[in-house]
């Protein structure tokens, strides 16, 4: 297959619906294979037969670090390599610091923070087998104006911009390129599938009464597409070019 990223293997967290699966079928329309990352393993299954022959379902939980290392075995057996790696999942829901139950928490924190470290960990000696690589870290731009009810979330993606911003220079002898991609508003997401309907209304009332969605996100959001466009512009850059941090929001 021909494209930007052709005979290279991406995985792909969060890949079986919303943001995740529009990156996993950039990538593999760039002519990728793609290693699809998630927990539902039907919805992963039907999400690898939409995308074809170069996709690939690999159920884990990514909170579990057995898993992990279970989950890139699986991939280094499959592919035989490993030259991106895309950390999309997360997970969040409306709540005070004040309300937030052990359950939130830890799901948030294990989601959005621990299982990146521990996909990085796990993808690091394949990256390093094929001399060099991506990792994109999919971020939010609420990180620079958090919003009320969703601290927790804001908060555990500026530990992942943090930690990127370090593995720029811990990698770099290595040829393994990190990239925060700053995701504003997008169409199509996860993080409100299962929010209670009362605890949404109850934040939205809060974030319209403080101007937080005219002032942070717009009145538009983006289709997950151009997520995906982005994820593709970052990880065909030549050799010797690094992009630390790009921005993809709607313009209005």
């Amino acid at each position: 297959m021909t494209g930007p990223l052709a005979g290279k293997v991406v995985a792909i967290t969060g890949a079986s619906r919303g943001i995740g699966l529009a990156i996993a079928a950039g990538a593999a329309q760039a002519g990728a294979r793609v290693a699809l990352l998630a927990r539902d393993t039907a919805r992963l299954s039907a999400a690898a037969k939409e995308i074809g022959d170069a996709a690939r379902a690999i159920p884990a939980d990514i909170s579990d670090p057995s898993a992990v290392r279970a989950a890139f075995a699986a991939i280094d057996q499959e592919f035989g390599r490993l030259d991106v790696l895309v950390n999309n999942a997360a997970v969040a829901w409306p709540h005070t610091v004040a309300d937030a139950t052990d359950e939130q928490l830890h799901a948030e924190v294990g989601t959005n923070l621990l299982a990146p470290l521990y996909t990085i960990r796990a993808a690091i000696p394949l990256l390093r087998r094929s001399g060099g690589g991506d990792i994109i870290n999919v971020s939010t731009e609420s990180v620079t104006n958090p919003f009320p009810h969703l601290l927790v979330y804001a908060a555990t993606k500026a530990a992942l911009e943090t930690l990127s911003a370090g593995l720029i220079h811990e990698l770099s002898a290595d040829g393994i390129r990190v990239t925060i991609l700053r995701a504003g508003r997008t169409e199509g997401g996860e993080l409100r599938l299962r929010w209670d309907e009362q605890a949404r209304l109850r934040a939205e009332a809060d974030w319209d009464a403080l101007g937080y969605r005219a002032r942070v996100s717009g009145s538009a959001g983006q289709p997950p597409e151009r997520v995906a466009d982005a994820v593709v512009f970052v990880a065909s850059r030549p050799q010797g070019t690094m992009i630390d941090v790009i921005n993809v929001r709607a313009h209005s």
